[in-house]
C-alpha cells in the first residue's frame, strides 16, 4: 500500500469524522434551542399567570378614604371646599356640580371631560361631586417669596401605603406637583393625577398639598387648576384604572382626646 493511498484513507477517516461531529453539533444545537424556547415558553406562561394573579388582587384590595369631603362641597359660605385647608390659593370658585343620572349628550364638556378621566361618562355612577377652579400663588410672597407655594390640604394619618390623588385639569400659570397633582402637565385634558406613598412609620400622618414651584415669580403670576375628587386613600389604587368615590371610615372610628 502506498503511502498516498495511506494519507487519502486517512483524509477520508478524517472527513467522516468531521462530518459525523458537525451532526452531532447540529443536533445537540438543535435540542438545546427546543429545550430553551419550551422552557421560555412555560416560563412566559408562569410569568403571565403571576402577572395576571398580582393584577387581580389589585382589584380585590378594599380601599378606604382617610381625607373627607372627596365631592368637594362647598363650606356654609360658599367660597372653598369644606373641611379642606386652602394652602396657598386665593381663590376658589365652585364652576360645576356633576349629577349622576343624566344622560351623557345632556351634559356639559367639562363634565364629560372629567368623567371620562375616571371612564365614568355614563348616565350612572357613584354619586354627585362638583368641580372646583382654583387660583394660587406662585410662592409664599414677601420675605418667603423664595420659598414654595402649596395648594389645598387637609392632615391625615398615614398608618400604612397611601394614594393620594385627584382629577385635574392645569390652565395656566406655574404647574403644581406632588400629592394629588403628580403628573401634571399643561396643555392637557383632565386626568388621575397622583402618587403612592409608603407607612414611613405606623405613628406618622400627612398634609396632602401639592406644591408650587415658582420661587421669586411675581405675586402676580399666579396660577389655575381645575380639580374634582381628591382624596387621600388606604393601600395602592392602580391610578391608571382605578380612581374613584370612595367611602370614608369615619371619625367616629378613632378614639379622639380633646
Amino acid at each position: 500500500m502506498s503511502l498516498e493511498q495511506d494519507i487519502t484513507r486517512v483524509v477520508e477517516a478524517t472527513e467522516g469524522l468531521t462530518a459525523t461531529v458537525d451532526n452531532q453539533i447540529t443536533e445537540i444545537k438543535q435540542t438545546l434551542s427546543s429545550t430553551v424556547a419550551s422552557t421560555k415558553t412555560q416560563v412566559d406562561a408562569h410569568l403571565a399567570r403571576a402577572d395576571a394573579l398580582l393584577n387581580s388582587y389589585e382589584e380585590r384590595q378594599s380601599h378606604f378614604r382617610m381625607s373627607k369631603n372627596q365631592a368637594l362641597v362647598a363650606n356654609s359660605a360658599g367660597t372653598f371646599p369644606e373641611a379642606w385647608a386652602s394652602g396657598f390659593v386665593t381663590k376658589a370658585t365652585l364652576l360645576e356640580k356633576v349629577e349622576t343620572g343624566v344622560e351623557t349628550n345632556q351634559r356639559t364638556p367639562l363634565a364629560r371631560e372629567f368623567l371620562q378621566a375616571i371612564t365614568s361618562d355614563t348616565k350612572w355612577f357613584a354619586q354627585n361631586f362638583n368641580i372646583w377652579e382654583l387660583e394660587y400663588a406662585p410662592n409664599r410672597g414677601g420675605e418667603n417669596s423664595h420659598v414654595d407655594a402649596y395648594m389645598m390640604y387637609q392632615y391625615c394619618r398615614r398608618p400604612t401605603q397611601m394614594t393620594v390623588a385627584a382629577i385635574v385639569k392645569h390652565i395656566r400659570g406655574v404647574v403644581p406637583t406632588g400629592f394629588w397633582c403628580t403628573g401634571l402637565q399643561a396643555n392637557e385634558p383632565a386626568k388621575v393625577c397622583g402618587a403612592h406613598y409608603g407607612a414611613g412609620g405606623r405613628n406618622h400622618y400627612m398634609h396632602c398639598h401639592p406644591y408650587v414651584p415658582g420661587k421669586n415669580l411675581p405675586a402676580d403670576q399666579t396660577g389655575v387648576i381645575q380639580v374634582a375628587l381628591p382624596a387621600v386613600v388606604s393601600g395602592h389604587v392602580p391610578l391608571d384604572k382605578a380612581w374613584s368615590q370612595f367611602a370614608y371610615i369615619g371619625d367616629a372610628a378613632f378614639d379622639v382626646v380633646a
